[in-house]
C-alpha cells in the first residue's frame, strides 16, 4: 500500500503551489500574445471586436496542454531550487530522507499529473479549440456582412461584387430578398434570391453565402446576349479556406474519431495527444538531476537549463509529428522513439555511469552563473514561439 509522509505532503504542496503559480503566469502571457493577435484581426476588420476576449480565452485554455507539461518542469527546479539553498534538502537527507525517497515523491507528482493533462489533451482541449474555431468561423462570416445594411447597397473593397439585401437577421448572417452584382473579366452575373445565408464548407473550411430559390443572369462581355437560369440553392464563395483552416479543425476532432480515421496525420495529431502526459511525466523526473544544488550558485540555476532541454523536446516532438505527416516515418515508431531516447537520458541523468558522473561534475562546476534577467527573456520566446506555433497550426 502507498504510503504518503508528512514531508510528501509538504513537498506535494510545493510543488502543487508552483504549478499553479507558474501556469497561471504562462496562461497570462501566452493569453496576451494571442489577444494582441485576435485584436489586430479586428482592428483590420477581419473579425468583430466582441469576439476578441473569447476566442484569445479559448486559444489559451487549448494551449494549456503545451504549458502545463513546462509549468511542471520549472515548478520542480523552483522548488528543489529553493529547498537546497534553504538547506532542506541537507536536512531532509541528515533525517533519512534520501534520494530515492524523493524521486518517489516526484514519480507520484508527475503520474497524478501527468493524468490531468491527459485528460486535457485527449478530451478538453480538443473541446475549447472546438468552441474557439465555431467562434472565429462564426466572426469571420459576421466580418463580411460588417456594414451591409438592409436596403442599402454595399461594393466590396475589391470593387469586384456589390450586394444589397431588404432584410437582415440579427447576426446578419441570413438575408432576405438579395441582389448581387458579381463583375468578371469575361462577363457580369447579377443573382437575384428570396433568400440567402453564410455558411462554412467543413471540408476545406471555405466560407461560403448561400442563395436559395432564385436566379442567376449572365451578360457576356462579348456581346450583347443574356443567359437565365433559375436554382433552388446556388453556392457564392466569400472566401477560401486555407491549410491554416484545415489543421485547426483537425485539432478540434475527438480523439476516438481521429483514432478510427486512421490516416497518417490522424494518427500523428492522436500520438501527440497522447505524448503530452508522456513528456509530462519524463520532464518531470528529469528536473532532479538539474537541480543538484551547489553552495556557489543560484537556487534558480537550472532554470536555463531547463528551458533550453524543454525547447529541445519539445521541438524534436514537433519534427517527428511533422515527419509522420509527410510519410517519412513509419506511424508504428511515430513520436514514440523521441520518447524513449528522452526515457534513456532521464536514467543516464539519474543514475550516471563513472565516466558520464566526471563529466557531470566538470560541466556544473563551468557553467556560468545564472542570468535571471536573461532565463525571463527566454522564457518570453519560447512562448511566443508556442503562439506562433498555434497560429500556423
Amino acid at each position: 500500500m502507498l504510503r504518503i509522509f508528512l514531508i510528501d505532503r509538504y513537498i506535494l504542496k510545493e510543488l502543487s503551489l508552483n504549478v499553479a503559480a507558474s501556469t497561471l503566469i504562462l496562461m497570462l502571457i501566452f493569453g496576451g500574445l494571442r489577444f494582441i493577435h485576435f485584436l489586430g484581426k479586428a482592428a483590420r476588420g477581419d473579425i468583430p471586436a466582441g469576439t476578441v476576449l473569447s476566442l484569445a480565452g479559448y486559444e489559451s485554455l487549448g494551449a494549456l496542454v503545451l504549458l502545463l507539461p513546462l509549468a511542471a518542469f520549472l515548478a520542480v527546479i523552483l522548488v528543489l531550487g529553493r529547498m537546497g539553498n534553504d538547506g532542506e534538502t541537507i536536512a531532509l537527507y541528515a533525517c533519512g530522507v534520501g534520494r530515492n525517497h524523493l524521486l518517489r515523491v516526484m514519480l507520484i507528482f508527475g503520474v497524478l499529473l501527468a493524468m490531468i493533462v491527459g485528460t486535457i489533451s485527449s478530451y478538453l482541449a480538443p473541446l475549447a479549440l472546438a468552441r474557439g474555431y465555431r467562434i472565429e468561423q462564426q466572426a469571420l462570416l459576421a466580418a463580411e456582412t460588417t456594414g451591409l445594411v438592409a436596403g442599402d447597397f454595399k461594393k466590396t473593397h475589391s470593387g469586384e461584387r456589390i450586394f444589397y439585401a431588404e432584410r437582415l437577421s440579427k447576426d446578419q448572417l441570413v438575408m432576405k430578398d438579395i441582389f448581387i452584382q458579381v463583375q468578371q473579366p469575361s462577363q457580369k452575373v447579377i443573382f437575384r434570391a428570396k433568400q440567402g445565408h453564410l455558411e462554412t464548407d467543413e471540408e476545406n473550411g471555405n466560407k461560403n453565402l448561400i442563395l436559395e430559390n432564385g436566379y442567376r443572369y449572365d451578360f457576356p462581355t462579348t456581346d450583347n446576349s443574356m443567359r437565365i437560369s433559375r436554382f433552388a440553392r446556388h453556392g457564392l464563395l466569400v472566401r477560401k479556406g486555407g491549410e491554416r483552416e484545415f489543421n485547426i479543425r483537425h485539432k478540434t476532432i475527438p480523439t476516438l474519431k481521429l483514432w478510427a480515421m486512421g490516416a497518417p496525420n490522424d494518427i500523428s495529431e492522436v500520438q501527440w495527444r497522447l505524448s503530452m502526459p508522456i513528456s509530462t511525466l519524463l520532464l518531470v523526473m528529469f528536473a532532479v538531476p538539474l537541480t543538484r544544488y551547489e553552495p556557489r550558485k543560484g537556487r534558480y540555476s537550472g532554470l536555463v537549463s531547463a528551458i533550453v532541454t524543454y525547447l529541445i523536446y519539445s521541438n524534436t516532438i514537433g519534427i517527428a509529428r511533422h515527419w509522420i505527416d509527410k510519410g517519412i516515418v513509419s506511424t508504428v515508431f511515430g513520436l514514440w522513439w523521441v520518447h524513449i531516447v528522452m526515457l534513456i537520458l532521464v536514467l543516464i541523468s539519474l543514475w550516471p555511469p563513472q565516466p558520464l558522473q566526471q563529466i557531470l561534475s566538470w560541466l556544473r562546476s563551468n557553467l556560468p552563473k545564472f542570468n535571471f534577467l536573461g532565463a525571463f527573456q527566454s522564457l518570453f520566446h519560447l512562448l511566443r514561439h508556442i503562439s506562433i506555433f498555434q497560429n500556423k497550426k
